[in-house]
């Protein structure tokens, strides 16, 4: 590797540190929003690959938490499309809440014979 590559991997790795340091400071509710919808991707990737349960839920709770904050923080201090996006959050709150009890609902059933419905 060149010194020239190695000074365009430095530059790009400062400005997206300039970047997430100036987005924490201007905005952090959206930053922590933001990291906790990546750790939940992160984590909804390995429980696909792994398929155990505690990654599921930890994603989750997650999302679940994030769409919190948007809640709150667009009750706080509404934005200019303060509607469109309480009803996404609401909408992808009830959405994942459903699958969630349909795929827990499955599940003891697979392990418990417990019927369905």
């Amino acid at each position: 590797m060149n010194n020239g590559s190695r000074v365009r991997k430095m530059r790009h790795w400062q400005l997206w540190w300039h970047d997430w340091v100036l987005a924490a400071r201007q905005d952090p509710p959206r930053l922590v929003e933001g990291t906790m919808l990546g750790l939940a991707s992160v984590l909804c990737a390995t429980w696909f690959v792994s398929q155990q349960w505690q990654f599921l839920l930890l994603c989750l709770n997650y999302i679940i938490g994030a769409i919190a904050s948007i809640l709150v923080r667009e009750f706080i201090t509404p934005s200019a499309h303060t509607q469109p996006i309480r009803l996404t959050a609401i909408f992808s709150l009830v959405l994942l809440l459903t699958l969630t009890h349909f795929y827990f609902t499955k599940v003891l059933h697979f392990y418990t014979g417990i019927p369905l419905f």
